[in-house]
C-alpha cells in the first residue's frame, strides 16, 4: 500500500494513532506513553528563536513529550509487539555484538554488553553532540564579541580557538566539523574538498577549545572537555557504562556499551529530547544529520555520516562499497535539505545521482561510525536505532538494516512483510509513520 502523507493524532497530551492519507487504513503506532512531565529546557527570547527557545511561540515544541527514552534508568525490554517486530525473522547470522532498540525501548540484543569497548571515530558524531550541548547551554548568554554567546555554525573558528592550525583561517565552525577546513584550496564553495580528518589532526581537535571557551560562560557548567562530556552528555543520558578520554581529541576516546550507544543514538533520533527536556536544540541535531555542503560531500553532515543518492566521498574517498556504496542505501531515506542553497552552502539542489532530490518526510538516515565496525545507525522514521560492536559484515549501516528489516516490515502494519514495497515508499522519504514532530533547521541561530 502506498499512502500520500502521516500525521499524528493527539489526545489529551497522548499520540495515539497515526493517519495515513491517501490510503483508509487507521495505523497504531506503538506503546502510548504520557508526556511525563513535558518540562521544556529552554526560556523566551533566548538565541535559538524569537518567542521560545526554538523557534516562534514555541508551538513546534509540541509533539515531543509523546517520545519515550528510559531516562537515566534501565532499559525496558519491549516485546515483540511492543516494538513491531518479530525478532524470529532477523537475518543476522553475520551479526555478532548489536542491539535494536524502538520507540525507546530494547528490542533485541545478540552478544554481551557486559564490557564497554572502544567506538574509535564514531566519537566524533559524540563531538557534535558536545559542541551542540554547549550551544544550547550558553543560548542565554548574550553576544558581546567573537568568541561569546552560543556557538554558531557560522561563526569564524578563529573566534573560538586561539591561533587554529588549519589551513582556511577564515574557516566557520561548520567547515571545521564537516571536514573541509584543511583540505580546500578555498572556501568558494566550489572550491570545497572533503577530506576524512581520521584522528583529527587537521582541524576537528581544535574542537574542544571551543567547547571549553562556550561551557566556561555559563556557571555551573564544567568547563573541561572530558568533565563537560561526562557530566552534560553521559549523566543526562544515563550513559554509566562509558567513558572519554581526550589523548586523540574528539577523534576517537569513546568507550561504551552497546546499552550507552543507544541512548545517544535514540536522543538523536527524538530531536535532542530526552529525559522531558531537551539537550540540544533539535535543530542542531537536523543540521548535524543533513549535507553541510554537497558539493564537498553529500554523505557526510556535521561529524556525521548519511545515507545519500550519489556524489559522496567516503573515508579515504573509497565511495564504491559498502557502508559507502555508490548511490547509498535504497531502502533508507537520503538526507536532503527541503530547499536549496541552504545556509553556507550554495549547492543548488541535492545533487543526486539516482531519484529525485523531492521527499515527502525529512528522515535521511543518519550514523556514528568508527573503526572495526562500530556503528550507530539512527532511523528517524521508524523511531529505531541499531547500534553494533565489531560488525564485520563491510556494509556498516547497509548491513544492519538489512538484518532487522525482515522482522520489521513483517508486522508493519500497512506494507504486512511486503519488503519491496515498503523500501520503495521507505527509501523515497515517502513513508515515516513513527517520525511525531517534524525535522527542521528552522530556529537555529544563523537560521538556513
Amino acid at each position: 500500500m502506498r499512502c500520500s502523507g502521516w500525521f499524528a493524532v493527539g489526545v489529551n497530551g497522548l499520540v495515539s494513532v497515526l493517519l495515513a492519507t491517501g490510503c483508509d487504513t487507521e495505523v497504531p503506532i506503538g506503546p502510548e506513553e504520557d508526556g511525563g512531565s513535558g518540562e521544556i529546557d529552554g526560556s523566551t527570547g533566548g538565541a535559538f528563536g524569537t518567542g521560545g527557545a526554538f523557534g516562534t511561540g514555541g508551538s513546534d515544541l509540541q509533539g515531543y513529550e509523546a517520545y519515550h527514552d528510559p531516562g537515566t534508568g534501565p532499559w525496558q525490554v519491549g516485546s515483540e509487539a511492543d516494538c513491531k517486530m518479530d525478532t524470529s525473522l532477523f537475518d543476522d547470522r553475520d551479526v555478532d555484538n548489536y542491539a535494536v532498540f524502538r520507540y525507546g525501548l530494547l528490542c533485541h540484543q545478540k552478544g554481551s554488553d557486559r564490557l564497554a569497548s572502544s567506538n574509535y571515530s564514531a566519537t566524533k558524531t559524540l563531538a557534535g553532540v558536545a559542541v551542540g550541548r554547549a550551544a544550547f547551554l550558553a543560548r542565554d548568554v548574550p553576544r558581546t564579541g567573537p568568541g561569546t554567546g552560543p556557538i554558531q555554525l557560522e561563526d569564524l573558528g578563529s573566534d573560538w580557538i586561539t591561533g587554529p592550525g588549519y589551513r582556511n583561517r577564515n574557516a566557520t565552525v561548520e567547515h571545521i566539523m564537516s571536514m573541509v577546513a584543511d583540505a580546500s584550496r578555498s572556501l568558494d564553495d566550489s572550491d570545497l574538498t572533503f577530506e576524512y580528518d581520521t584522528v583529527g589532526s587537521q582541524a576537528i581537535n581544535e574542537l574542544i577549545p571551543a567547547i571549553e571557551r562556550c561551557a566556561s560562560q555559563v556557571p555551573g557548567v564544567a568547563d573541561e572537555m572530558v568533565d563537560f562530556v561526562e557530566t552534560e552528555i553521559f549523566d543526562e543520558l544515563g550513559m554509566a557504562g562509558s567513558s572519554y578520554n581526550t589523548a586523540l581529541g574528539v577523534a576517537s576516546g569513546w568507550r561504551s556499551t552497546l546499552d550507552d550507544m543507544g541512548r545517544l543514538g535514540t536522543m538523536l533520533a527524538h530531536g535532542g529530547y530526552y529525559n522531558g527536556k531537551f539537550l540540544v536544540d533539535p535543530a542542531w541535531v537536523y543540521r548535524m544529520s543533513h549535507p553541510a555542503f554537497e558539493n564537498a560531500n553529500t554523505s557526510y553532515g556535521l561529524l556525521t555520516w548519511l545515507n545519500h543518492r550519489g556524489n559522496a566521498e567516503g573515508i579515504g574517498g573509497n565511495i564504491s562499497s559498502g557502508s559507502n556504496a555508490r548511490f547509498g542505501d535504497p531502502c533508507a531515506p537520503a538526507a536532503f535539505w527541503p530547499s536549496y542553497p541552504h545556509g553556507q552552502s550554495e549547492a543548488l539542489d541535492c545533487l543526486a545521482e539516482q531519484g529525485s532530490c523531492a521527499q515527502t518526510h525529512d528522515v535521511g538516515v543518519f550514523s556514528a561510525q568508527g573503526l572495526g565496525g562500530q556503528f550507530v545507525v539512527v532511523h528517524p522514521g521508524l523511531d529505531l536505532v541499531i547500534v553494533a560492536h565489531n560488525f564485520g559484515g563491510g556494509d556498516g549501516p547497509l548491513g544492519l538494516w538489512r538484518a532487522v528489516r525482515p522482522g520489521l516490515v513483517a508486522m508493519d502494519p500497512v506494507f504486512q512483510g511486503d519488503e519491496a514495497g515498503f523500501c520503495e515508499a521507505y527509501g523515497a522519504g515517502d513513508y515515516a509513520p513513527d517520525l511525531l514532530v517534524p525535522r527542521s533547521a528552522s530556529g537555529l541561530v544563523g537560521g538556513l
